[in-house]
């Protein structure tokens, strides 16, 4: 038995303990190959087997793997699972914030989201905007998820998908027809999913149609709905209809526009949050080719060559613990993959020498590629509420976290999405979009942006006024909220005109970048956003939402004239919590970032894979197409691995070694700054530091029978020794 333990290099305390870890390690990968979803069937706990998670950054500091994923937000947890599938593929991810499981419960009750939030936490970059003209001079709180999950981990939960025309108009931009086309994007998206139908208790309430074809079954994210529900959410969705907002009978295969339940990231088998954590990592962390450091920021990527005919070539990245701590290399084989967000994504390309090569001079930054759209074409939903107080407390959910999981599973998901005609009029909608449509030149000249970023901001003022607005998609978002004891009517703007920019001030990585969303500049965002407000009154007003409130509470019956509405807007509206495109996949020309394949313009193997992507913003939340673009993005990554496409990584990282995947020396010397930690040698042959190790070929591979006979007799004779004891 000695000798058996220490082969397997056993951490266990017991003879009981050792048999079953070592089965586990066995034959977990049978079965977890690819992501189990929470509330499958799994052979053991696999929290007990978090190997791939860890604070300590010696185990990365100067390795090489073939994939280095810098955040380990939404994004990136999809990609490094989707990667690590593959046993002979090395992956690393370096996320900022920490693991998140000290304070699990805070992430995956429901309920939690409003009454036990991470906002304002060590969970929470706490980012603020600079003031903003369009909010009286206001800065607004930007919340984004500094966890393992990232925003998944500490959002609402709404599951909202974005519509075919979005979609199109996206691939349109970008001139394709294969990889970024509404059907590609609804196949990855159903690809992440498993989905559940409503409960008896909330159908029996009012309908929540749906078809099973647009919907996944056995994908690694739940989505389904609460448990339970209250009279209200049933009474808004009636109260739309009545006010000429159509119900929407199928919101999720590209119709995404009338009134519904929204689904929400609720796993049915114990009604918790199911987010991208509990999804894409937990079910594989016993992976030997996965690892994983928290509580580190990536300080900039590495490159090896800048002058290639192809592009820069990048060795890597640097990675840190704080400002004054010295920053540690790790090494990309393949590729370097940013999925930081649409803040962190930016900033870091900004502090690597990649962006407007007037901003990089200012500061003293040595270019690798100048790409002015770096940052820039940043858009965000704006939003606040209408608030009654309610008729009567009886029917109210709790303002706090109960411990009852029905109770608790109770999020806040009837939305609606309301067309420019039915919130004007359609002779007045049509009169706005011709203004619209004539003061483009004016409002894009306007935008203090480089030139080819302003051909962008032409580009995509063009598709939104000539293919979004005419049609049935909704500028604007109302969302029914029962919270902190109020009842809410929200309104949201979705697809701003404004366009604004984050951009380092900086050399700093730890001086958080600054944050201009320009939010109303464009002086049609306030005329929608207004109108949708007068809306969001009038259906908290209408029955039989009506029966169940009072009164208005703000911004009350004092506020009634238009020059009342947008002073109340500007002192109250925040963030929708939704940035995105500061990375935009458009012509490099007009200052996009990515290419059709997500990778940098000017690089052979930088690649961007979140919401800092799409070009333009969503009449929708940002998860479920985050997910599918992180699902689209491995897919590419994947074909080119096996394609062999990837140039081959330069001298002084593929010497350092890796784990799990082919060294650079003849040998490895498993120390981390110069072997291969149990991947293979170049020469073919096993490196020194797997000599007590499985190589990496095989280290999440089927286990020989021999073994898995011999490891479960262990763990049999080990259970019947303890029950004797």
């Amino acid at each position: 038995m000695k000798s058996l333990s220490a082969t397997a290099a056993a951490a266990t305390t017991t003879t009981a303990a050792l048999a079953l870890a070592l089965v586990a390690a066995a034959t977990l990968p049978l079965v977890s190959s690819a992501s189990i979803p929470v509330g499958h069937t799994a052979p053991v706990d696999y929290s007990l087997f978090r190997r791939s998670v860890t604070t300590d950054a010696s185990k990365l500091a100067g390795a090489t793997y073939d994939y280095v994923v810098v955040g380990g937000g939404l994004a990136g947890l999809v990609v490094a699972n989707r990667l690590s599938a593959n046993p002979n593929i090395s992956v690393a991810v370096i996320e900022a914030g920490g693991s998140g499981y000290a304070d699990n419960q805070k992430f995956v009750v429901p309920a939690a989201n409003l009454y036990d939030s991470s906002v304002g936490t060590q969970y929470d970059w706490q980012w603020t905007t600079t003031p903003q003209q369009g909010l009286s001079g206001r800065s607004a709180n930007w919340p984004r998820g500094k966890v393992l999950g990232g925003s998944s981990a500490i959002n609402g939960l709404y599951y909202v998908r974005h519509s075919d025309l979005e979609q199109n108009a996206w691939a349109d931009l970008i001139n394709d027809e294969q990889d970024w086309t509404w059907d590609k994007m609804l196949d990855a998206m159903k690809k992440s999913e498993s989905f559940t139908p409503a409960t008896q208790a909330i159908t029996s309430r009012f309908s929540v149609p749906y078809q099973a074809s647009s919907h996944g079954t056995d994908g690694p994210v739940h989505v389904s709905y609460p448990e339970m529900t209250y009279p209200q959410v049933g009474a808004f969705l009636q109260s739309a209809n009545n006010v000429g907002i159509p119900l929407s009978q199928n919101p999720d295969a590209g119709q995404s526009w009338g009134a519904f339940l929204a689904t929400s990231n609720i796993n049915p088998s114990n009604w918790t949050r199911s987010f991208s954590r509990t999804a894409y990592l937990d079910p594989v962390t016993y992976r030997t080719n996965l690892d994983v450091l928290t509580g580190h920021l990536v300080t900039k990527v590495t490159f090896n060559s800048t002058s290639g005919s192809q592009g820069a070539v990048a060795s890597g990245v640097e990675f840190s613990a704080s400002s004054g701590a010295r920053s540690q290399p790790v090494y990309a084989r393949k590729e370097v993959i940013l999925c930081g967000g649409a803040v962190n994504d930016p900033q870091i390309l900004q502090l690597s020498g990649i962006a407007d090569a007037d901003l990089l001079s200012g500061l003293g930054i040595q270019q690798v590629v100048d790409l002015p759209g770096v940052g820039y074409h940043l858009q965000d939903h704006l939003s606040t509420g209408v608030v009654f107080s309610p008729a009567s407390s009886a029917t109210m959910p709790p303002t706090s976290v109960t411990g009852n999981k029905a109770t608790d599973s109770y999020v806040n998901s009837a939305i609606a999405y309301i067309s420019g005609s039915n919130i004007f009029g359609e002779q007045e909608w049509t009169s706005m979009i011709d203004q619209m449509r004539a003061d483009r030149d004016a409002n894009v000249g306007a935008y203090d942006a480089p030139a080819a970023v302003k051909a962008g901001y032409n580009a995509t003022y063009t598709v939104q006024v000539e293919k979004l607005f005419p049609s049935q998609l909704g500028p604007v978002e109302l969302l029914f909220a029962l919270s902190f004891g109020g009842v809410q009517v929200q309104a949201a703007l979705q697809h701003p005109l404004s366009r604004g920019s984050i951009r380092i001030s900086s050399t700093n990585p730890f001086t958080p970048p600054t944050i201009d969303p320009a939010y109303l500049s464009n002086p049609a965002d306030m005329t929608i956003l207004r109108e949708g407000f007068k809306l969001a009154r009038k259906l908290g007003s209408t029955p039989p939402l009506a029966n169940y409130t009072s009164s208005e509470s703000n911004p009350g019956a004092a506020v009634s004239t238009d020059a009342q509405w947008e002073a109340w807007i500007r002192r109250s509206v925040g963030t929708e919590f939704h940035p995105s495109s500061t990375c935009s996949m458009l012509p490099r020309e007009q200052g996009g970032v990515v290419g059709k394949d997500l990778k940098v313009y000017g690089t052979q193997n930088v690649r961007v894979v979140d919401a800092s992507v799409p070009p333009i913003s969503f009449s929708a939340h940002l998860m479920s197409v985050t997910y599918g673009l992180a699902e689209l993005g491995s897919e590419m990554i994947l074909a080119d691995y096996t394609r062999g496409m990837m140039p081959s990584s330069n001298t002084s990282a593929a010497s350092a070694g890796g784990r799990g995947g082919a060294s650079g020396s003849a040998s490895g010397s498993g120390t981390g700054t110069g072997g291969s930690r149990g991947g293979a040698a170049a020469n073919g042959t096993a490196g020194s530091a797997a000599s007590n190790a499985t190589s990496g070929a095989t280290s999440v591979g089927a286990p020989a029978p021999a073994v898995l006979a011999l490891l479960a007799s262990i763990a049999v004779a080990s259970a019947v020794a303890a029950a004797l004891v």
